[in-house]
């Protein structure tokens, strides 16, 4: 008994510890283009769609690929950072250079995006009322064109004790008659007679439409948006296009500090920075990441062309503790 408790108990841990190891990404594009989505050399949807669910996906760190069915469009390809056990959602969207990038608008619980409506339940049981008979005679009459008299009778049969209920309406230009006459077994008759006089009172109003009022035109040009990042106080070389925010930013070291390992941290900070463009202050910010002077030294060398303000490069020099780790960048950026 206590063998097969075990047993089951690994298999349980088995299965929880494989589930949280995967992780799935939801593709979507802002503007319709369709697209075919590769994750690590897999295909995952056999035409291309606007949105893609790729499930399982057992690394942290996938190669993505996004092929669109318009050939004008050029493929995209880009290395992602992901936490396993998480479904991630990634937009296809413009960026201020009007070049398509990738970008994060959230993540959920696995399975989330696979996760279709509930059936709702159907009746098991249906009783329908017991039918009434009702006869219903309608009598139409042509008179003047001016009149028009519409008679009805309804006739309902119910138990043979109660006797007939007849009921009849009549309407003669907008003067309505309505008779109720109750039937019991022939022996004797109720009769009730009543009028009802009906006035329609038509009301014909003219309204003036209020004149068009003319659309205020604003003549004032509309705001250009820079084609590159313009950093206030510096007018230094530029070393690449448009920074990091601060937000961005603030995300990536979060993400590098979270690793244990100095190797895994220079990884991901490699990775990041493939794609990406630094600040000094930024560049600062990774090196405080590393524990030993080596990898500070050799993120300050790969950051460098991968940086907007070079020129104050001398800035990373502070979080430097010896000097010939100062000497050895400086030779490393003079022979570039």
């Amino acid at each position: 008994m206590l063998r097969t408790l075990t047993l089951s108990l690994i298999g349980t841990l088995i299965v929880a510890s494989t589930h949280a190891q995967t992780s799935d990404l939801v593709f979507f594009t802002d503007d319709g283009a369709k697209f075919t989505l590769i994750v690590d050399g897999d295909i995952k949807n056999a035409s291309p769609a606007t949105r893609v669910v790729a499930t399982g996906i057992r690394t942290e760190t996938p190669v993505m690929m996004l092929k669109f069915e318009d050939a004008a469009i050029p493929t995209i390809k880009q290395n992602g950072y992901l936490e396993m056990g998480k479904e991630y959602t990634m937009m296809l969207t413009t960026n201020k250079k009007g070049a398509r990038v990738l970008r994060m608008t959230g993540q959920a619980e696995l399975g989330t995006a696979a996760k279709s409506e509930p059936v709702k339940p159907s009746p098991t049981t249906f009783t329908e009322d017991a039918p009434t008979q009702t006869t219903t005679v309608t009598q139409e009459v042509a008179v003047p064109a001016d009149e028009v008299i519409t008679t009805t009778t309804v006739i309902e049969e119910g138990d043979p004790m109660d006797g007939e209920d007849v009921n009849i309406n009549m309407g003669v230009n907008g003067i309505n008659f309505n008779m109720n006459v109750k039937v019991d077994d022939g022996s004797k008759s109720t009769t009730s007679t009543s009028t009802t006089t009906r006035t329609t009172t038509t009301t014909t109003r003219t309204t003036t439409p209020p004149a068009p009022t003319k659309p205020i035109i604003d003549t004032k040009p509309a705001p250009v948006e820079p084609a590159v990042y313009s950093m206030p106080g510096y007018s230094g070389r530029v070393g690449c296009g448009w920074p990091m925010s601060n937000t961005e930013f603030a995300d990536v070291k979060k993400s590098i500090e979270a690793k244990s390992f100095e190797d895994s941290k220079m990884t991901l900070a490699k990775q990041v920075g493939s794609n990406r463009c630094f600040t000094v202050d930024q560049v600062k910010g990774l090196m405080t990441l590393f524990s030993f002077e080596d990898s500070k030294l050799d993120i300050a060398k790969y950051a460098y062309e991968r940086t907007f303000d070079i020129d104050n490069y001398y800035k990373v020099n502070d979080a430097f503790t010896f000097e010939s780790s100062i000497d050895d960048l400086n030779e490393y950026i003079q022979a570039r």
